[in-house]
């Protein structure tokens, strides 16, 4: 990096790093109140029985973490427990764990102002890092005990490792990248969908197309080698195969449950996600789910275009609903969110050009994009994997228009 962008990258990571230190102080005292995040608990139970020796279970009464019984189970990925299991051992403060997220998010900062400079420049990767380090809604995540602020380092690593790598990266480096995915997809099972895009950036920036090939299948073996180890450890437990998660099937309900069938709420989706059936197996509550939810989509083609049309729009909501939302949080989130979609939609329209070389970003957008529309999407599972493209679309679009505009004054 050149020190001129070394030095003024580092004050956006320390504002970023001030920010954030300061609402998850807030939080964590009580001063700010925050939307719970109805996972954590849960996600701390399965870290809680890991730290103490227990093995990847959880409470059997969600409201008490920590208490038994527990449940063997594999509910949740692994990625995200076993990071906040690590912490366990040093100290089971809130803001202790608060502000082990705030240091990811200085890391995923730091991960993607090199990632901009590689891409789009010093100018428009200091914008982009400085929309990074001041949106509110990844502001709200490092105070928020989820897999959001883990994903989102994981993610800006294998970006940047991507990119940083050149044109002529080795296999070596692609087996690596494949690691990351692997651990992303333990993170959040979305994280599979990286694999993909990194094939078709493979493939469509490769001189060499038996060499892409070859590359292609480094990638899927790394990603196999991190994510079987947990599939056979599931299969172990129920004798029936379950890759990452056990709830993709309750999910893929969710969404057709919620989207299609009328007076359907959130309380029956809470339901179907923490209490019905835990007296059967994972694997067969999971069958049991995805057998309800072809019921209601009843192979109809009108069905599975209203289910993804209402995902889309759930996910790229300019408001989120009142029903389940207080007023400032839509506020903050509608005028944060509005001007980044605009910008960040114009930044790429001025890209274009280069749309073969961003095959990753867009094709990692398209990839994610299509798997939460045929599951229950949200806007929080936009926030860490969509929103970050648009802000490096964000800084292009804001760079360019401060050039025209010295150009202007200079008329």
């Amino acid at each position: 990096m050149p020190n001129s962008f070394r030095m003024k990258a580092t004050l956006v990571i320390l504002v970023a790093i001030l920010v954030r230190s300061v609402f998850v102080v807030a939080v964590d005292k009580g001063m700010v109140k925050v939307e719970v995040n109805p996972d954590s608990s849960d996600l701390l139970s399965f870290a809680y029985n890991l730290a103490t020796g227990v093995g990847f279970a959880h409470s059997v009464n969600e409201d008490l973490p920590f208490s038994q019984p527990v449940e063997f189970s594999a509910w949740r990925p692994p990625l995200y427990p076993a990071f906040v299991a690590i912490a366990f051992q040093f100290s089971r403060n809130t803001l202790f764990l608060r502000m082990l997220q705030v240091a990811l998010a200085a890391f995923s900062l730091y991960f993607f102002l090199r990632l901009g400079l590689i891409l789009i420049g010093e100018s428009a990767a200091l914008i982009s890092g400085l929309a990074f380090a001041l949106y509110p809604p990844l502001i709200w995540y490092s105070a928020d005990l989820g897999t959001e602020s883990l994903f989102l380092f994981l993610l800006t690593a294998v970006l940047f490792g991507f990119y940083e790598t050149g044109r002529e990266r080795s296999q070596v480096q692609v087996f690596w990248l494949g690691v990351l995915v692997g651990l992303a997809a333990l993170c959040r099972p979305n994280g599979l969908m990286l694999a993909p895009a990194l094939a078709l950036a493979i493939w469509l920036t490769g001189r060499d197309w038996r060499l892409a090939i070859r590359r292609g299948i480094v990638l899927g073996f790394a990603v196999t080698m991190i994510v079987l180890p947990w599939t056979y450890r599931n299969y172990r437990l129920f004798h029936k195969v379950a890759l990452i998660s056990t709830n993709a099937g309750a999910t893929l309900w969710a969404g057709a449950h919620l989207r299609i069938e009328q007076g359907a709420s959130l309380a029956e989706v809470g339901y179907s996600q923490h209490q019905a059936f835990r007296g059967v197996s994972e694997p067969d509550r999971e069958q049991y789910y995805y057998r309800q939810a072809f019921l209601i989509l009843d192979h109809n083609p009108g069905r599975w275009g209203k289910l993804v049309l209402s995902n889309f729009a759930a996910m790229y909501a300019l408001d989120p609903s009142a029903q389940y939302h207080g007023l400032r949080n839509r506020l903050i989130y509608s005028v944060s969110y509005i001007p980044l979609l605009v910008s960040g939609a114009v930044g790429f329209c001025l890209l274009r050009p280069r749309w073969r070389e961003l095959t990753l970003l867009w094709g990692w957008l398209l990839t994610n994009t299509m798997l939460y529309c045929l599951f229950l999407s949200s806007i929080r599972y936009r926030i860490p994997t969509v929103d970050p493209i648009l802000m490096l679309g964000t800084g292009v679009c804001v760079a360019a228009l401060l050039v025209s505009s010295r150009g202007t004054r200079q008329c």
